[in-house]
């Protein structure tokens, strides 16, 4: 309760200046779900974000969020419930930006870029042409350094994600040709383990796009069709447990949408989010 009073206060103070903006968005919804085969329970939730924004007299912009909600999300692409919190997380995210470069500030909360189960306290970033780069680091010597690097030009996108800790590192390419895209993608881990990804996408002109992924062995395939409001998909791969999953999507409008969906552990569920 004392975070949405120091919140709400925040608000209100940031409101009486001029050149603060203030906005709000968020995403919840309701419906049924069971995992694992279990009898379906009813979930119900809301995930709130509050920006406060301003810009100095020189030109430098600074912006900051706080996020709170209650309850429980649905998660479609992890087929699983997230839990949402009123505001318990003590650390808020500051961003400044200062000719085109932009430093965030948040103690363990800035997403390390190589693994975001890690967070940093400190992350810069910006873009040089057709180039993007990023740096999150910590102020404690255990924090480990992680630096990534992008490039996009016309129909070829790839980038470089490194950490300090373990050496861990992740290297990926896709390739354009018109409806078909080829990706590759090698990762070493904080083990030492290596993992290569090749994939490729067709995406037809009758709404339907199919996509094929192979990774040490295991091949996925998909299948994602679209029509006006109505959103389809299907996912399997050979592993030895043949994983699937079936999602299907309908747009009711306004920024609602009703969701419904089943894998092969028998998790299912069906309800109806929002976003505002």
């Amino acid at each position: 309760m004392k975070k949405v009073l120091l919140a709400t206060s925040a608000l209100t103070l940031s409101a009486g200046f001029a050149s603060a903006d203030v906005s709000m968005s968020g995403t919840g919804g309701a419906g049924v779900f069971g995992a694992n085969g279990a009898d379906l329970s009813v979930y119900s939730g809301v995930d709130l974000g509050f920006s406060l924004s301003g810009a100095s007299d020189n030109g430098m912009t600074f912006s900051a969020s706080v996020d709170m909600g209650g309850g429980q999300t649905l998660d479609v692409g992890d087929f699983e419930l997230d839990t949402q919190d009123m505001g318990t997380d003590d650390n808020v995210a500051v961003d400044i930006v200062v000719s085109g470069v932009t430093i965030s500030l948040s103690q363990d909360g800035v997403d390390d870029l190589y693994d975001d189960d890690i967070a940093g306290d400190i992350g810069i970033s910006g873009a040089m042409g057709d180039l993007t780069y990023s740096v999150v680091t910590g102020l404690e010597d255990a924090d480990p350094t992680s630096i990534s690097i992008g490039y996009s030009a016309g129909a070829i996108s790839g980038s470089v994600a490194t950490s300090d800790e373990g050496d861990a590192s992740t290297v990926s390419v896709s390739y354009a040709m018109g409806d078909i895209t080829v990706s590759a993608e090698s990762d070493t881990d904080r083990t030492g383990a290596d993992t290569s990804t090749v994939g490729v996408s067709y995406a037809m002109s009758d709404g339907m796009t199919i996509s094929v992924e192979e990774s040490e062995g295991v091949v996925e395939a998909s299948i994602a069709y679209s029509s006006g409001a109505i959103s389809v998909g299907v996912t399997a791969d050979d592993a030895t447990d043949e994983s699937w999953e079936a999602t299907m999507a309908y747009d009711l409008g306004g920024g609602a949408t009703f969701n419904l969906g089943t894998n092969q552990d028998e998790t299912t569920f069906a309800g109806v989010g929002f976003s505002f």
